[in-house]
């Protein structure tokens, strides 16, 4: 058994979780599901401009975003999910700061 865990084959970040037999971190597996369920969406058009809106992931969110203006739409409860998300990861941030040996 090896003392530390293979690197995940998206990211680099150590992970045990397999994907056919490849080390992919559990992280990587929900964007890659995301992504593969917002390719089954339709595209939208841009509420300012028309031009048809891309599918992008933030902070495991699917979003979409007009190319040509930069607008970003959310669906229902995406704010709230991604307000959530970026709170949790400040808090993770500034938990891990106060842990850390000084310097």
């Amino acid at each position: 058994m090896a003392l530390f865990a293979p690197k995940c084959d998206r990211c680099g970040n150590r992970t045990r979780n397999k994907e056919d037999d490849k080390p992919v971190c559990e992280t990587c597996v929900e964007e890659m599901t995301l992504l593969v369920n917002a390719s089954k969406e339709e595209s939208r058009p841009c509420p300012r401009d028309g031009t048809n809106m891309a599918k992008e992931i933030a902070h495991m969110l699917v979003i979409d975003r007009c190319p040509d203006c930069g607008g970003v739409w959310l669906d229902g409860g995406e704010l709230e999910r991604l307000r959530e998300g970026v709170q949790m990861e400040a808090i993770m941030a500034t938990t891990r700061g106060l842990t850390s040996p000084l310097i």
